[in-house]
């Protein structure tokens, strides 16, 4: 029997593509980013657009359950357009070196159980586990950043799951600050991709069939780096995804380069 596969790595080190590579990647990368933006943020308008249109011409024959259900998902659908418009923004923000800390003390347990909390909301049919041991009680960075970050690695394991998939969340103290491990069973990542995950508007060969920009883990990464810490990934290609996160005690300075 062939010895097992061991699960290849990425990190803040490790975005750059190889020469040997860069070829293979040249349609993906070719993409026009204006182009690709337009589309994801037509997706969810089109939605909001032909639900309301269809409660305004059929209002008096929906039961109040259809109405709930169209309200729901045009609700979803302007989450996920603010997301959008929120990511772009940031993404703007980093590429004119501009995206600073706002930096005060906050609650990482508390940050953390809130934005678990929050997903599994969107997403109630997708089971997450929360592991938490001996934060700190506070610590000191810019709590917004931090959220847009892990928001984007936990969405990132929800969307590239099955429903009855587990999604594992760790947190631990660590002596100069915390990690957060996210943990997914989903596509995973193909060793051709993952040297490649950190470049703005980069997308796996195997996520063609689900939305995404590909900014989310670029964004994230440069939140983590603008608060000295990093983001690492380890996956094999249908056998999931682990993300970690490492977020100092205290970072009070600091300024994001461009992508």
């Amino acid at each position: 029997m062939p010895p097992a596969r061991r699960p290849t790595k990425t990190s803040s080190r490790t975005n750059r593509p190889t020469r040997s590579r860069a070829g293979e990647h040249k349609t993906a990368q070719s993409l026009d980013p204006v182009a690709l933006l337009a589309h994801q943020l037509r997706t969810p308008l089109s939605t909001i657009s032909a639900l309301a249109q269809g409660l305004e011409r059929r209002a008096e024959r929906l039961s109040a359950k259809d109405v709930r259900s169209r309200a729901e998902t045009i609700w979803r659908a302007s989450l996920r357009l603010e997301e959008l418009i929120d990511m772009i923004l940031s993404y703007t923000r980093v590429g004119a070196g501009s995206m600073l800390l706002n930096p005060r003390e906050f609650n990482p347990e508390a940050l953390i159980r809130r934005i678990c909390r929050e997903q599994i909301s969107h997403k109630p049919d997708h089971p997450m586990t929360l592991d938490m041991r001996g934060l700190p009680d506070a610590m000191v960075g810019d709590p917004i950043l931090l959220e847009q970050a892990l928001v984007i690695v936990l969405s990132n394991a929800i969307k590239y799951s099955p429903p009855e998939h587990p999604i594992a969340v760790r947190a631990r103290a660590v002596p100069n600050g915390i990690v957060v491990q996210v943990k997914d069973e989903g596509i995973g990542i193909s060793d051709l991709d993952l040297p490649f995950l950190m470049q703005p508007f980069f997308r796996g060969r195997n996520t063609k069939d689900f939305p995404g920009t590909g900014l989310g883990l670029s964004l994230a990464w440069h939140i983590l780096r603008l608060h000295g810490g990093g983001l690492e990934i380890h996956s094999r290609e249908g056998h999931g995804t682990t993300v970690t996160l490492t977020i100092p005690h205290k970072n009070v300075t600091g300024a994001a380069g461009m992508f």
